[in-house]
């Protein structure tokens, strides 16, 4: 061998040794683990990398890199947060994570997908079955109103259930004014209401009825004026003056007082009659409770205290005077001193004061009552031992309380009992 073949063959012999330590440089590169630090490092290509580290793209060397997480940093990475449990249950805890390999991500979304479709498609049908069963306000009353004129004349045991439900229903929807007015129009009194109210003798119905007569005349004068021609007025004076039935007595008190209130005419021409005597009759009863006789003072005092409103306020007011006229024509005075309102209170108080020892809101009722109709009544109770007796004692009881509510009714008590016990005796000179 020549040296010219010599020196070809040693060169061959050394680029080929090179490449072989190059390429076994690259594979040992590609197969050995990445070592992470606090550092960002290359990663090789195709190079695994554990799970739990923060792999970014360097973009001014076009890169990969990754370095172990900061504390901020943690819950953050793409590998620390496999999106599917069974996936990661599968996968050997020790098997590191190829930067490009995420299929569990991709049957994830996909999955979810399908489940939003289906949730979408499910609340279209729901929304469509909704609509087909939607009832406005409207019709669901005029349904109420043909149920009640297809139940049977003839009371049957059967149906009693299905009629308090309608009835409880109403109660519910008259409360709004157009509801009300629509029930009036669509026949609602003659074919609901006033059948039960002067017909029925079901103390349950004749109680939900009222109940719904007070609900749809509640501060709306169009009904008021409805049921004032319909002379429900009358009808719920018979019943406070012959029903023995609690329930019954405290509905037609909340309808009675939903028709008057506001209402000079209905005022003039209940109580003028037979309305007074109904409220007095309650108040004599000895059957009826004491809260029941508490809202008939209290439906007294208010209709005396929107009097004097009304007739203060036209003073001012020129145009007030047609308000003004229908309100002069109210003699409630000669109307609850004639039936015996004075002494009926009176009695009232005089024998069930010790009710009221644990009655405050009930004591307060009655004490308003008898501060807005002293002026009437002054004669009658300023003599009245028994009734002196009975405020003073409450009134000490109330005193003695560290209750604020109850010191407040006390304070009513003590000037109440000042204005008719203690005036000033005159004597001639």
């Amino acid at each position: 061998m020549s040296g010219k073949q010599v020196v070809v063959f040693l060169g061959s012999v050394l680029i080929l040794g090179c490449l072989q330590v190059a390429a076994a440089t690259e594979t040992d590169n590609k197969t050995s683990d990445f070592v992470a630090t606090d550092e960002w490092q290359t990663i090789a290509e195709g190079q695994a990398i554990p799970r739990g580290l923060h792999v970014r793209i360097n973009l001014q060397t076009g890169l990969k890199e990754a370095k172990l997480l900061d504390e901020s940093e943690r819950g953050t990475s793409l590998q620390s947060q496999p999106d599917d449990q069974n996936a990661r249950e599968a996968r050997d805890d020790n098997e590191p994570l190829a930067l490009d390999y995420k299929p569990d991500i991709i049957e994830e979304s996909i999955r979810r997908v399908k489940e939003q479709k289906k949730s979408y498609a499910e609340l279209r049908k729901a929304y469509k079955e909704f609509q087909k069963n939607f009832r406005t306000d409207g019709e669901l009353i005029v349904q109420l109103i043909d149920q009640f004129r297809n139940f049977s004349r003839t009371p049957l045991e059967s149906e009693m259930r299905s009629k308090l439900d309608c009835l409880e229903n109403l109660e519910y929807l008259l409360h709004q004014i157009d509801n009300a007015l629509m029930f009036v129009d669509n026949g609602g009194l003659d074919d609901v209401l006033l059948p039960i109210v002067v017909n029925d003798t079901n103390p349950s119905l004749r109680v939900s009825a009222m109940r719904v007569l007070g609900s749809l005349a509640s501060n709306n004068p169009k009904a008021q004026i409805k049921v004032f021609e319909k002379n429900f007025g009358s009808h719920l004076a018979q019943i406070l003056t012959s029903s023995g039935n609690v329930g019954e007595i405290s509905a037609a008190l909340h309808a009675f007082g939903a028709l008057l209130r506001k209402f000079p005419l209905a005022q003039q021409r209940v109580l003028s009659t037979s309305g007074t005597q109904a409220l007095i009759k309650v108040l004599q009863s000895p059957d009826v409770e004491l809260r029941s006789k508490a809202k008939v003072v209290t439906l007294i005092s208010d209709l005396v205290l929107e009097k004097r409103s009304v007739l203060e306020a036209s003073k001012d007011d020129p145009e007030a005077s047609s308000t003004m006229a229908q309100y002069v024509l109210l003699d409630f005075e000669s109307w609850l001193k004639t039936p015996g309102y004075c002494a009926a209170l009176d009695t009232v108080l005089t024998k069930d004061f010790l009710l009221l020892l644990d009655q405050p809101e009930v004591v307060e009722q009655f004490a308003t009552a008898l501060e807005t109709t002293e002026d009437m009544c002054t004669s009658t109770w300023s003599q009245s031992s028994g009734l002196r007796h009975a405020l003073l004692t409450v009134r000490n009881r109330y005193a003695n309380s560290t209750d604020e509510y109850r010191l407040e009714v006390s304070q009513i008590l003590a000037k109440l009992c000042e204005r008719l016990f203690n005036k000033p005796k005159h004597t001639e000179l």
